[in-house]
């Protein structure tokens, strides 16, 4: 469900918080040396609400956003035109925070068949043109969200090398720019590794930074599909942004069953016993970062809160997913607490 657009009024009080505007286009500096760590959430909400600003405070000051790659192209659709809408009060949001945004596109607005579509380097390329003359701030871009998983590259990841090596040439001009090949789900570190050999070397170039989307791993609080994958051929002499990972409170009930993570292998149901897990999978995050900091250069957690459910009861389900630092009526979780005192 898209995330409610704040009015033009609200937009223009948070701009107007802003003391320097062009903080988010500086580079995004870590709390400390080593790895930089930033929050993974789509509401706009997030960058107004107090837990954030705890966590900015101590240090946080990168996000992601995922987007529809061609959505300004139909910000004048009524029926489409959220897509557009919810990018520009997301990124005012984050801007008035002085947060730096790194936007991962994703798969076309325009059909409920989006996933199929397949995308042209030069339709691609129009629209991130478009993108970046409505955001020139922006600076920190990803190709796409888990093309290994789901969408038009699954099955081609050429394409998405000669996709990369177009989108470079655009931003030959830009140094503080950085662009990820695409954040790609790691499951099986050997598939991912796979696919991402075929793109290195369809690119004909080199590809200095990659995005894991590494749950997995995380939850069952081991590294091996991780370190398997930052040791392959394509990406040990590369960079690597977690862009989306943490410890899962509760997912849809097919998918713990499809796909278990630990907690659900031991019958974590209670809310005392699925938080632990999630606490204890946050822990694991930053084991991974640590042990892999040479190579690791940021981690975002995915999210700061779920869907807000004031009426929510503890140990079930919010909606299809829940990996909240808050919980869904906004009260603060283990996990929230420990980034703040052992990570940021």
């Amino acid at each position: 469900m898209p995330a409610r657009t704040p009015s033009p009024s609200a937009v223009r009080r948070l701009v107007a918080t802003a003391a320097v505007v062009t903080a988010a286009a500086g580079a995004a500096a870590p709390a400390h040396a080593g790895t930089t760590w930033g929050i993974a959430d789509q509401k706009p909400q997030t960058f107004t609400t107090p837990a954030f600003s705890q966590l900015r405070d101590a240090g946080m000051k990168t996000a992601r956003y995922t987007v529809r790659y061609d959505a300004l192209r139909y910000a004048r659709n009524s029926r489409l035109k959220f897509h557009a809408q919810n990018l520009d009060a997301w990124l005012t949001a984050a801007r008035a925070a002085h947060v730096r945004p790194l936007v991962t596109f994703w798969v076309t607005a325009s059909s409920s068949r989006s996933l199929k579509r397949r995308i042209s380097p030069a339709r691609f390329r129009t629209e991130f043109r478009r993108f970046r003359k409505a955001y020139p701030w922006v600076r920190d871009f990803s190709l796409f969200n888990e093309p290994n998983l789901a969408g038009p590259f699954k099955h081609d990841p050429a394409a998405l090398g000669r996709l990369y090596r177009t989108i470079s040439k655009d931003l030959r001009h830009c140094g503080s720019c950085r662009l990820l090949v695409g954040d790609l789900n790691l499951t099986s570190g050997r598939e991912a590794a796979s696919y991402a050999l075929k793109v290195r070397r369809a690119a004909k170039m080199p590809i200095r930074l990659w995005g894991l989307n590494n749950y997995n791993d995380v939850n069952d609080r081991r590294s091996t599909q991780t370190s398997q994958f930052l040791r392959s051929s394509a990406v040990k002499h590369s960079k690597v942004w977690i862009t989306e990972s943490g410890g899962v409170y509760s997912r849809k009930a097919s998918s713990e069953r499809r796909n278990p993570f630990l907690a659900q292998r031991r019958k974590a149901t209670s809310d005392s016993a699925r938080e632990k897990y999630q606490y204890d999978a946050t822990r694991y995050l930053r084991t991974i970062a640590r042990r892999y900091r040479r190579q690791i250069q940021r981690v975002y957690v995915y999210q700061l809160q779920s869907e807000p459910n004031p009426t929510w009861v503890p140990g079930t389900r919010n909606h299809s997913w829940d990996s909240g630092l808050l919980d869904p009526r906004g009260q603060e979780r283990r996990s929230f607490g420990y980034l703040i005192r052992h990570v940021l």
